[in-house]
């Protein structure tokens, strides 16, 4: 008999709050390092970076569960079925959010005598743009000034373009690909692919699916005291490391920790799914809400660095709990308006790629008749 899908109906609407949930610690952490809120904040920065983990166990789980799943329809999924699929998520959210990055970067650099971010006042070479729009940004050098938060996309894009070729490719050139990506995205992003890896494997072990009940609190609790307890473990890792690593290795000088981070998250999504087992009717009343919020996650999440430097150059900071509380929901209201004109639009997206590959493959096959 074939084992249940990982993704249960109750433990989506969960994954989806996780998601939002995630998106919003980054933006919290995001606007206190940007100076809009100077009052008690009891996290490092590093937390915000552990909501990043999440996102990448994720998103692993997702897309080797949407595969699988095609795998079992009367369409298969195919390599280009999947890279459309891929483009019509990211490039519609992405390439706006540079457009933005690249107008704040430059309104700060006009707007007044010194620029408020270093960046914008020496500016970002065209080459850093290049890269940014090839998600190149973290392969050979680190982070991207205008946008930092985008870090996680540029290796996010090479993990879904490694599993692409290790599942739709194989023989000779399989290994062949494999090795030219691996050697084009670069050491930083090889060593955080086992952490999305994570994700892939949960969604496959059979294992995972069979949780006790005091055993999936037991997963959850875990995984929970991880997300607070790993930068106390990862900052003397870090200046270890730091101290023998001949490159530049931006958020992979982490990859140990999350890797462990990754592990005991995989096991809290699996304690959620036996958890949330016989609550799907409490848990479909708030699916609306929830899946909203975490269909504007991805907008709110490379949307809101150049927002809150924006708000930062055209206003002092109030710093007090409520000016900080408007920040924040001025962060919201935009990626919320961002997503309904983009992440929102989709399928609609993908429908016009399908229909231009389809045109292009039918022109090359006249051609080649």
């Amino acid at each position: 008999m074939r084992d249940a899908p990982f993704i249960t109906q109750p433990l989506s609407v969960v994954l989806d709050l996780v998601r939002a949930l995630a998106a919003l610690v980054v933006l919290i952490g995001h606007a206190v390092q940007l100076g809009h809120y100077d009052g008690y904040y009891p996290f490092s920065t590093q937390f915000q970076h552990n909501a990043v983990i999440v996102f990448f166990v994720l998103s692993g789980l997702v897309i080797a569960a949407s595969v699988d799943r095609a795998k079992a329809s009367p369409r298969p999924q195919t390599l280009a079925s999947y890279a459309v699929a891929r483009a019509a998520r990211i490039l519609p959210v992405a390439l706006p959010a540079l457009a933005i990055s690249l107008a704040v970067m430059v309104l700060d650099a006009l707007i007044l005598p010194t620029a408020i971010f270093g960046e914008d006042a020496v500016g970002v070479p065209a080459s850093e743009w290049l890269y940014a729009l090839l998600f190149l940004s973290e392969s050979y050098q680190t982070a991207f000034a205008p946008n930092p938060p985008y870090w996680s996309l540029c290796y996010e894009v090479w993990f879904y373009a490694l599993f692409a070729i290790a599942t739709f490719v194989g023989g000779w050139q399989r290994l062949f690909w494999l090795a030219a990506l691996g050697a084009i995205a670069g050491p930083n992003v090889l060593l955080l692919f086992p952490v999305w890896l994570i994700g892939v494997a949960l969604a496959r072990m059979p294992i995972a699916r069979r949780v006790p009940f005091w055993l999936g609190i037991a997963f959850v609790i875990l995984a929970v005291a991880a997300l607070f307890v790993m930068p106390m473990i990862s900052r003397p890792l870090y200046h270890v490391i730091a101290g023998f690593v001949p490159w530049r290795m931006g958020f992979s000088m982490l990859a140990i920790t999350d890797f462990l981070l990754g592990l005991a998250l995989a096991l809290g999504f699996a304690g959620l799914r036996r958890l949330t087992l016989d609550r799907g009717t409490v848990l479909v009343r708030i699916a609306p809400a929830v899946r909203y919020s975490a269909n504007m996650s991805f907008s709110l999440y490379l949307l809101h660095w150049p927002l809150l430097k924006l708000l930062r150059v055209l206003r002092e900071p109030e710093n007090g709990t409520v000016g900080f509380g408007l920040v924040l929901a001025v962060i919201l209201v935009a990626s919320a308006v961002f997503a309904t004109l983009t992440e929102h639009h989709t399928p609609r997206f993908r429908a016009l790629l399908e229909r231009g590959f389809g045109r292009r493959g039918k022109e090359n096959a006249a051609t080649a008749a």
